[in-house]
């Protein structure tokens, strides 16, 4: 996920379904790249032990039903989201590769939503938790017993993320060409060469590791967890799945990162990624301890983000800090108190998490057809309306909810059912 964290909401039952043909049983966010010309700061998607095995043929709202504990964990994805897109609202203002007229402050509702113009980059780190988690939820067990075979892990991860991907890459390559034949430069993503787009081709953009955003920029934090699932995949194999093992790899990456041995995005990712694993065990933890013991830590926790949140609007914590500790606390509270019946309000929820990853991948080959048609020229956009940042955030999403139905989840299909026979 993720990815945006991109969830394995229907790996369960495909992967049982080739367990019974082979005795192997089996049982899974981007984000978003920090602001064009702002300081890179990117070193800155259930409490059961068992596996449920999800229906292939049910209606999404269905699924979304039958793992009603996931819902806050939906709501949360829609969250990070959001925050991307409005950490990327700047690119409207512009030309080429320059902001034009652009002050932070006069973005539309800045004083409400300051904290999203400022720091939503880090809704990137939110994904990567959410997708730790989910993995280890679905995974870690199954995977450190053999149960899931290292080709049909990669098949499942590679159908859900690659068709919209290629999709996207191929429209921003277009209209990418068409810019830079009408203005001479490109637009906000500068290095839009043959190179890169064969490494697009391979989720492999950010690879690297190097500051040469192209193309679909935000497919970069994809382009990331997907190394972070691969060593997920062999860090369960070599069974690596105890508490004590997760502790030790968040240990390790933190350690990485705070030394700045260097300053690959992979750190940060495994970082986080692991600190949605830990908040997994935790999670079943919790859900072990009397009444009384679960609900004194849902005050602790809400006191420790509440202290959490004082100490960075004071300067006292690093943004960075504070997601490390949002994250976790967020997911462990949305899990416990959202929890709706089966019916609209879940089915709601359900798609609001389902449009993450299409939102995610939509929403600069948006603003790349807006510029298009404006002539490149920012100055001629209401950019300061309220209305504006609204329509912009309504039809991204009201976009996504198709695409999510008509395009991801068929071509998700037909790769499995060929991939996977």
């Amino acid at each position: 996920m993720g990815c945006p964290a991109v969830w394995p909401r229907v790996d369960m039952a495909l992967i049982a379904g080739a367990g019974r043909r082979s005795h192997d049983t089996d049982p899974r966010a981007k984000m978003a790249r920090p602001r064009l010309l702002a300081p890179r700061h990117r070193v800155s998607a259930p409490s059961a032990s068992t596996v449920p095995v999800a229906s292939t043929s049910a209606p999404a709202g269905a699924r979304v039903a039958a793992e009603p504990t996931l819902l806050g964990l939906e709501l949360l994805r829609f969250a990070c989201a959001v925050s991307v897109l409005l950490w990327h609202y700047n690119h409207f203002y512009v030309r080429g590769t320059a902001h034009q007229g652009f002050h932070i402050e006069g973005q539309p509702l800045y004083a409400l939503l300051k904290p999203f113009y400022e720091a939503g980059w880090l809704g990137v780190q939110v994904f990567w938790a959410l997708s730790g988690f989910i993995f280890f939820w679905k995974y870690a067990r199954p995977v450190s017993e053999g149960r899931v075979p290292a080709w049909r892990f990669a098949a499942l991860r590679f159908s859900r993320l690659y068709p919209l991907h290629l999709l996207t890459l191929l429209a921003v390559a277009g209209m990418a060409w068409l810019y830079r034949a009408q203005h001479g430069v490109d637009y906000v993503y500068q290095y839009n060469d043959l190179k890169h787009f064969v490494l697009h081709l391979f989720l492999a953009s950010d690879w690297p590791g190097r500051s040469e955003w192209s193309f679909n920029g935000p497919i970069w934090s994809v382009s990331i967890e997907v190394l972070a699932y691969g060593l997920f995949y062999a860090l369960c194999r070599l069974g690596w799945t105890r508490t004590w093992h997760v502790v030790a790899i968040i240990g390790m990456a933190g350690a990485v990162y705070a030394s700045r041995l260097t300053e690959h995005p992979l750190v940060l990712c495994v970082f986080f990624f692991y600190l949605g694993a830990l908040t997994h065990l935790a999670h079943q933890a919790l859900g072990r301890l009397p009444t009384g013991f679960q609900r004194g830590s849902v005050v602790a926790g809400a006191l420790l983000l509440v202290l959490g949140t004082a100490a960075t609007a004071f300067g006292l914590l690093r943004p960075m800090f504070y997601v490390a500790l949002l994250a976790p606390l967020a997911m462990l509270g949305l899990l416990r108190g959202v929890q709706p019946r089966p019916g609209r309000l879940a089915n709601l929820i359900g798609t609001l998490g389902h449009t993450t990853y299409a939102s995610y991948l939509l929403h600069y080959p948006l603003q790349l057809a807006v510029a298009l048609l404006s002539g490149g020229q920012p100055d001629r956009l209401p950019l300061g309306s309220p209305f504006w940042l609204l329509g912009y955030l309504v039809v991204t999403f009201a976009l996504a909810v198709p695409v999510y139905r008509l395009i991801e989840m068929p071509a998700q299909a037909a790769l499995r059912t060929r991939l996977l026979r």
